[in-house]
């Protein structure tokens, strides 16, 4: 069987990157744990990122998706069940990504797999 993946993108100022539910490893640890998925988190600051007090600013218009900041969460498994029960418990943690690039780099089948999650519980696809 095929490796499924799923690429989870969380971008700034998105609810679910803010107090009080912050993507944390030790939650993506316990998840990974309790499914047997592995689940890992990359942070990412953009190139052309500026925060000035509580205002955001950066520049994506030329920037591939993997250089704009945001928290990724990537989810692989050999085993359909296992990766499921992961990506339910992302979502029921931190909920759905928000955005038409929030699944970008994930493979075509753990993409559907995301997709028919999403409206399940969460209704955003």
């Amino acid at each position: 069987m095929e490796e499924l993946t799923a690429v989870l993108r969380y971008f700034p100022l998105d609810p679910v990157t803010n107090p009080p539910n912050p993507i944390r490893q030790a939650d993506l640890d316990r998840i990974a744990r309790k499914t047997g998925a592995s689940v890992t988190l990359a942070a990412v600051v953009g190139k052309s990122r500026t925060v000035e007090g509580d205002v955001i600013r950066e520049d994506t218009m030329n920037s591939a998706i993997e250089e704009v900041s945001q928290q990724a969460i990537t989810v692989s498994a050999q085993d359909e069940t296992a990766f499921t029960r992961a990506v339910r418990a992302l979502f029921k943690l931190y909920r759905a990504p928000r955005t038409v690039f929030g699944t970008w780099g994930s493979s075509p089948r753990g993409r559907e797999i995301v997709y028919r999650l999403c409206d399940e519980y969460d209704g955003w696809y």
